[in-house]
């Protein structure tokens, strides 16, 4: 097993026991007990777990925030199932923002063929993939540059959104319920994503099932100015007869 496999491997068992043991990682890898310690050193230099005599504990709080790194190793199968049936909401010719989640960079491929004439992002590793295609402006906000997200944020940031009108906004965030509306770890992401569903005719909620049970620090919004809501998995009744009276379209993948 590699190296980035078992430790995202490690990060999944502590994000459902919330505490491992170097000993029993040991034994479940079949490796040594330094190559376990020496994973654990990484990972805590990411901010996901804190290390601790014996073992490791994971960073819990609503304002925590998984790296951009390892969220993009997480149910990759669910976000590119998402982001191809979000694919099928743009049009060649379209001017769209793609925010810097995880879930969005995997609408990247399909741009190549369904090519949109302008992308906005405030991701600068969506920037540089989409240089692979000729036919698409891009545009990369600009702005400070968080490093555990790969985003940028800011008043430049949002300066920079605020002087466009496009057709259509895709974002995801840390999560939604009911009461809450959507809502995301960082304040700043927060304040960028309230600008960009400000200034988008249609808004584009890419969001896993497991994110209608979690919420962020910082809120983003309600559900009133989301026009469509993408998931992989059915709704239950409740969110069904919540999204319906909010006027929001639920789409799966086909």
């Amino acid at each position: 097993m590699y190296s980035d496999e078992r430790r995202q491997k490690i990060v999944s068992m502590l994000e459902t026991h919330k505490y491992v043991h170097v000993r029993d990682l040991a034994d479940t890898f079949y490796t040594s007990e330094a190559t376990i310690r020496r994973d654990l050193d990484k990972l805590s230099k990411t901010g996901i777990l804190r290390r601790t005599y014996g073992g490791a504990a994971l960073v819990e709080g609503i304002d925590a925030e998984i790296p951009l790194t390892v969220r993009e190793e997480e149910h990759r199968a669910e976000k590119e199932a998402i982001a191809r049936a979000a694919s099928s909401l743009i049009k060649t010719g379209d001017v769209i923002i793609v925010d810097s989640s995880s879930t969005c960079a995997k609408l990247i491929p399909h741009l190549y063929a369904i090519k949109p004439q302008t992308v906005i992002t405030n991701n600068p590793k969506t920037a540089i993939e989409l240089t692979k295609s000729s036919h698409i402006k891009i545009f990369s906000t600009g702005g400070y540059l968080r490093s555990a997200s790969l985003s940028y944020v800011g008043e430049t940031a949002r300066g920079m959104v605020s002087s466009f009108y496009v057709d259509t906004l895709f974002f995801s965030c840390r999560g939604a319920s009911i009461q809450t509306g959507l809502t995301d770890p960082s304040e700043e992401e927060a304040e960028l994503k309230r600008v960009m569903i400000d200034h988008a005719k249609t808004v584009v909620a890419l969001l896993d099932s497991r994110k209608m049970r979690q919420n962020g620090f910082a809120r983003i919004g309600g559900f009133e100015n989301v026009d469509y809501v993408v998931t992989e998995a059915a709704l239950g009744d409740e969110w069904t007869r919540f999204l319906t009276s909010q006027g929001v379209k639920i789409l799966y993948p086909g």
